[in-house]
């Protein structure tokens, strides 16, 4: 038997580790474009204590740890070959405390999970969550520090955290803020607490520093009501202009701007704004009222407000658009390599022109691969705003893909050059921003050294203990006769999402998809199933029976499609 293999099913359990080539082809890749390499192993740890276990064997090994919570970002973990995936998400308990007006919760614990539970007393979040908060963990939306709805006024998902709880590269246990003090029995409070703030070292540093395993979030009571607006305008200048007023008047709870890409359905103006206010009765009126004036004065036109307000209740972003789900997903092209961070307001009026130009300077290339924009689309920060580039390609031809990343490279080096910063940096794009950062990279650069001189965290990601891994691209086998080839086109639309994993958002007896909680491993669910018929269909394995047991599996129950 495989000696390592042993070694990890006697810390979590032979149920939960593998090293099946058809499990493995599950955990190379996250939402991001970039292949990964091939791990050797996956393993799901349930406690902190197992954990601790399998960093200490990891530094006795000299072998690299790729942290997995539902792999729901645009990091483009680019997984090492041979490494060992640490999958989280078993370890997902969370406690409510109201009386300190925080949630304990474990790292892989469903983001919107937390949310349904709140509600129930009248409470919420303080960060409403990112994009992927029907399925992203906490522990993995605070190691990318995702920019959540309700940024304008609430701020980025860190903003939120009061302490955490961190297993280091060499195995120690650390605590952060106010529980880091053991006499008084780690009591989470207060973030600013006992010198130091420890938590914003790995918060953004997408666990490459340490293994996030737990984490004190704060909460708030639910506003007491919620008004919608949506303005379109003619000219870039005055919606830009629109933003600056409402930011200086801290008169939206959240701004967003669709500046490129598909225009919504069925309304006049080249440029869009969605505006949500939420606070009391009384001054959400007025909050709405200086808003509606603000886009007036600016030549905005107003719009029926209902795809906002279907937007913030579904938190679908197809309806921003006036596209159900079915009609933005199901239409596009496959794959995206988003080039994303934050800029000032003021300055989209020359970026997004910019971004422009890039696309029309290039358009017979990006007309030969069949690239379109998904949007240029801004979540606007209190002074700021965090600019979405999004950029669509067939990923099922291997030309298009390459030229997709080449965009990418393109515009990260044309954003991060003069006007932009990114928010979560993503490995396909640390090339590019890193060496910018100047002594703060070489800081980063000396932290991993000291903190991880076996380099086993998530090396290359960030840039730092190793390159970036960028694996192969992947063309299609030849036909083989089989029935999967006449349906390819429908396995590269998934987007790994992983909305089909969980549902832990509608209550807490409704867990996994019941295939998943069976089979332990990815393999045994519905973008399990996607990503395993894709390597039959590009030639890395062979349908046999241990194939064959992950998708008869299936219940038939229908929780994914829902």
């Amino acid at each position: 038997m495989d000696e390592i293999l042993a070694k990890l099913q006697s810390i979590c359990g032979p149920e939960h580790v593998t090293n099946e080539r058809v499990d493995l082809l599950c955990y190379r890749r996250d939402c991001g474009p970039t292949p990964g390499g091939m791990p050797g192993y996956v393993c799901r740890p349930e406690s902190t204590e197992e954990v601790v276990k399998l960093v200490n064997l990891a530094n006795e090994l000299k072998k690299p740890l790729f942290l997995w919570g539902r792999a729901t970002t645009f990091v483009d973990s680019g997984v090492v070959k041979d490494s060992i995936v640490l999958a989280l998400d078993l370890m997902n308990k969370f406690e409510i405390d109201l009386e300190n007006q925080v949630v304990h919760a474990e790292t892989g614990t469903i983001w919107h999970a937390i949310d349904g539970e709140l509600k129930q007393y009248g409470w919420e979040l303080a960060a409403p969550g990112g994009g992927g908060m029907f399925s992203a963990s906490v522990g993995g939306t605070i190691a990318y520090n995702a920019v959540p709805h309700g940024i304008t006024e609430y701020g980025v998902t860190g903003d939120h955290v009061v302490t955490l709880e961190v297993v280091l590269p060499d195995g120690t246990v650390l605590r952060t803020g106010s529980a880091a003090n053991d006499a008084n029995g780690n009591i989470a409070i207060e973030r600013g607490a006992n010198g130091p703030d420890l938590a914003g070292l790995f918060i953004g540093s997408c666990g490459t520093l340490g293994i996030i395993t737990k984490a004190t979030l704060r909460i708030r009571r639910i506003p007491e009501t919620e008004e919608f607006l949506f303005y379109t305008f003619e000219e870039l200048g005055g919606a830009v202009d629109a933003v600056s007023a409402m930011q200086k008047q801290a008169s939206a709870t959240f701004i967003i701007g669709l500046l490129g890409g598909p225009k919504p359905t069925g309304i006049r103006g080249n440029y869009s704004l969605h505006i949500i206010i939420r606070d009391s009765r009384a001054r959400a009126a007025e909050r709405k009222q200086a808003c509606q004036v603000i886009c007036q004065s600016f030549d905005g036109m107003a719009q029926d407000a209902r795809a906002t307000r279907s937007y913030w209740t579904e938190h679908m972003y197809s309806w921003l658009r006036n596209d159900s789900p079915l009609t933005y997903y199901g239409s596009r092209p496959y794959f995206c390599p988003e080039v994303a961070g934050f800029l000032p307001t003021q300055t989209l009026k020359e970026a997004i022109p910019a971004l422009n130009q890039y696309i029309a300077d290039t358009r017979a290339e990006w007309d030969a691969n069949g690239m379109v924009v998904k949007g240029f689309d801004v979540y606007f920060s209190r002074n700021g705003g965090f600019l979405w580039v999004d950029t669509l390609y067939n990923e099922g031809r291997p030309e298009a893909h390459e030229y997709g990343l080449k965009v990418r490279r393109d515009i990260a080096e044309l954003m991060f050059s003069k006007w932009m910063s990114p928010g979560g940096i993503v490995a396909g794009i640390a090339p590019y921003i890193m060496p910018k950062l100047g002594n703060a990279y070489q800081l980063m650069q000396t932290l991993k050294a000291s903190l991880d001189p076996n380099n086993i965290l998530n090396p290359g990601v960030l840039m730092l203990g190793g390159d970036p891994t960028f694996g192969k691209i992947l063309k299609q086998a030849e036909p083989r006769g089989l029935h999967i080839e006449e349906n390819a086109q429908s396995l590269f639309q998934c987007l790994r999402c992983a909305f089909c994993l969980d549902i832990s958002w509608v209550g807490k007896n409704y867990q996994r998809c019941p295939s998943y909680e069976y089979g332990s491993f990815e393999t045994y669910s519905a973008r399990g199933r996607v990503a395993t018929a894709r390597a039959i269909l590009e030639g890395e394995i062979d349908y046999d029976e241990k194939v064959a047991e992950r998708i008869f599996s299936c219940t038939m129950c229908g929780a994914c499609s829902e």
